[in-house]
């Protein structure tokens, strides 16, 4: 039995005549008929009555009919489905994003663009660092994600779009949104919050507030070569585990810390981020994926970013 047989019994039973049945199908009378036939002797049982001019269905056929009509709506469902899913209009995807992506607008424009545009995909947004992402896209926890660099990784270096190695030997893809540098961030009310620029050797005397493991802002192992550079160690007071409680922590007097600067970053009201001078240190804000890893509503993701970056 195959797919025809079905839709030539739902056309002849609908029409209740072969010949409109024919002209509905575009095909020969005879060919609906003999179609009919093969169905009947597979089934083994009449489907039709076939009268002067014109068919009516048995029992039996009257029995097949709505539930063959269920089934073909199913399947025209299913196969609606199937292209919307290939054209990346439903699904769904997991996003990874960190602290320090909150503070730059290109986060939530493209959130609030995918969602306006694919409103039945189900887009899931998951609190990751940097650090922890590539093993989350090798464990297929999350599609792709915002990630900040520092220097001191290939990525820093790579052109746009070339591969990169990422934690447990994940090689990832990516599109680079924009670069960055370094400078420290203070409270408004703090006495060097006026300045234009500062040194590291402006530093010295000031507390630290660190994130040991950023792989955007320096942890220790970069604070201290940076400071060691200036001729002094840095007096670290607190260490904490983002981005985003460093900058409460500072906010509230309890020292300053290194952070990211570059076009459109915005920091909360209650600090003051000034530029270093004198170090070099570039960041980049990268939108990353598993490498060879196709996904239609990843890939309308991607398309989104790389429109809101120009």
């Amino acid at each position: 039995m195959e797919l025809r047989h079905l839709r030539y019994f739902i056309a002849a039973a609908e029409e209740e005549h072969f010949g409109r049945a024919s002209d509905r199908l575009h095909v020969t009378r005879p060919a609906v008929s003999q179609i009919i036939a093969d169905l009947e002797e597979e089934i083994g049982t009449l489907l039709f009555e076939r009268l002067a001019h014109r068919v009516r269905l048995t029992a039996a056929g009257r029995s097949l009919l709505p539930q063959l009509q269920a089934v073909m709506v199913q399947l025209n469902d299913a196969l609606v489905q199937t292209k919307r899913v290939g054209e990346g209009r439903t699904g769904s995807l997991n996003i990874g994003y960190g602290s320090l992506t909150l503070l730059h607008p290109m986060f939530r424009a493209a959130v609030k663009a995918y969602r306006e545009t694919y409103p039945d995909v189900d887009l899931v947004l998951i609190e990751l660092p940097t650090t922890l992402q590539p093993k989350a896209l090798a464990e297929r926890r999350i599609h792709a994600g915002f990630m900040h660099i520092g220097p001191g990784r290939s990525l820093a270096h790579a052109r746009r779009g070339a591969a990169v190695q990422g934690n447990e030997q994940t090689v990832l893809d990516w599109y680079r949104i924009q670069t960055g540098g370094l400078g420290v961030a203070m409270a408004n009310d703090h006495p060097l919050a006026r300045r234009k620029t500062l040194s590291i050797a402006d530093l010295a005397t000031e507390d630290f507030v660190v994130v040991p493991n950023s792989s955007s802002s320096p942890g220790y192992g970069p604070l201290y070569a940076l400071c060691k550079k200036a001729g002094y160690e840095p007096r670290v007071v607190q260490e904490v585990s983002t981005i985003s409680s460093q900058l409460n922590l500072i906010s509230v007097g309890m020292g300053i810390g290194l952070a990211v600067i570059g076009k459109n970053f915005s920091y909360p009201q209650g600090l003051t981020v000034i530029p270093l001078s004198d170090v070099n240190y570039t960041t980049s804000y990268v939108f990353a994926w598993v490498k060879g890893q196709k996904d239609p509503s990843l890939d309308r993701m991607i398309d989104i970013i790389k429109s809101l970056s120009k």
